[in-house]
């Protein structure tokens, strides 16, 4: 979903080369060759990513060029002198780095969520997970770094740009698209085609007409993972979610990142933060049966027109029936559009 653009202290967007997709996977580890995806940092722990390509330069934010070449061959972690003598360290991106540092077009989420999306859905090696949202492809990578070759990833993104551009950034990181990832241009809210999934992660406006689809989806035990931005979503999605039967252990969180400066003269918080960007709501997919007295209060509190797909009108995602029914129409990412802007068009 759209989100206004935050900024993270000592981060840059890419320069010059960074929107190039390799023609092939590179090197991990070892020293640095051409083709590989680096991170300057300079005294100032600002970081610029840049792909290593023959005849590039990198120009440094406080002045001074490195040859890519002069690069080429050294150890990660090394470090190279500027033409005017500054100082950069040069490593390749963690993927944190690389969430922060990707193009987009929307505000990604942050590794502070990220970090708990993948706990909080327990996902690991092998696991089949479903995202809806996915904008420019943050909640995608760490995702496909959870589930690994063995598990997989299905995509549902509405917008065509924003699917690109997802997909040029996961194709950048990996240096090819992964045989583990689908990606379809497909509206959540019409109906979730997939069946016996570990998890489904939502960072769409409204996750409660998906509640219904999403319950259907689910293996007994999987985890339903909604991200959202303001209350209000958040209490009519839980309102939502209690009335169903097939959900239960619904809770909400919010976390707050706050850095601290540590010197030898001084420990203190840093004056920036990263604190409110959204909720992470988490509900189990259960059977449904009477649990007596609590079955009886589930809906005690709710709001009147807060319940399933089948109450919300124009959705077109049936309660019961074919499990099929409710899947909406889908058609592939074309692998050849490219945006003319690698920057992807960001603010």
């Amino acid at each position: 979903m759209e989100r206004n653009e935050g900024t993270q202290p000592g981060l840059v967007r890419p320069s010059d080369g960074s929107g190039d997709v390799p023609p092939s996977l590179g090197t991990e580890r070892g020293p640095l060759a051409m083709g590989d995806l680096v991170v300057f940092v300079d005294h100032k722990q600002r970081r610029r990513l840049q792909r290593l390509g023959p005849g590039r330069v990198f120009q440094a934010p406080g002045g001074g060029v490195v040859r890519h070449e002069a690069v080429v061959g050294m150890p990660e972690g090394g470090a190279v002198t500027t033409s005017t003598g500054g100082v950069l360290r040069v490593l390749r991106p963690t993927l944190e780095d690389y969430i922060l540092l990707m193009p987009r077009r929307t505000q990604v989420i942050y590794p502070k969520d990220l970090g708990q999306i993948v706990v909080r859905s327990n996902l690991g090696p092998g696991d089949r997970v479903l995202e809806a949202g996915v904008g420019s492809g943050a909640t995608t990578l760490a995702l496909l770094r959870a589930v690994g070759p063995s598990g997989r990833v299905i995509s549902y993104e509405r917008r065509p740009e924003f699917a690109r551009l997802a997909r040029e950034n996961v194709e950048r990181f990996f240096g090819g698209r992964p045989a583990w990832w689908r990606l379809e241009i497909r509206d959540v809210y019409a109906g979730i085609e997939e069946r016996d999934l570990d998890a489904v992660v939502l960072d769409v406006p409204e996750p409660v007409h998906c509640v219904e689809a999403a319950a259907r989806a689910l293996r007994p035990g999987g985890v339903l993972l909604c991200w959202l931005p303001t209350t209000n979503q958040v209490q009519q999605l839980v309102t939502s979610l209690r009335r169903h039967p097939a959900w239960d252990l619904i809770e909400t969180i919010e976390l707050l990142l706050r850095p601290w400066h540590v010197t030898a003269a001084s420990v203190r918080p840093e004056h920036r933060m990263v604190a409110h960007t959204g909720f992470l709501i988490t509900a189990r997919r259960v059977v449904p049966g009477d649990r007596g007295e609590g079955a009886a209060d589930r809906g005690r509190n709710a709001q009147p027109g807060s319940g399933s797909p089948a109450s919300a009108p124009g959705r077109g995602t049936p309660a019961s029936g074919d499990p099929s029914a409710d899947a909406g129409e889908a058609s592939p990412v074309p692998p050849g559009d490219e945006p003319s802007d690698p920057q992807g068009g960001s603010p």
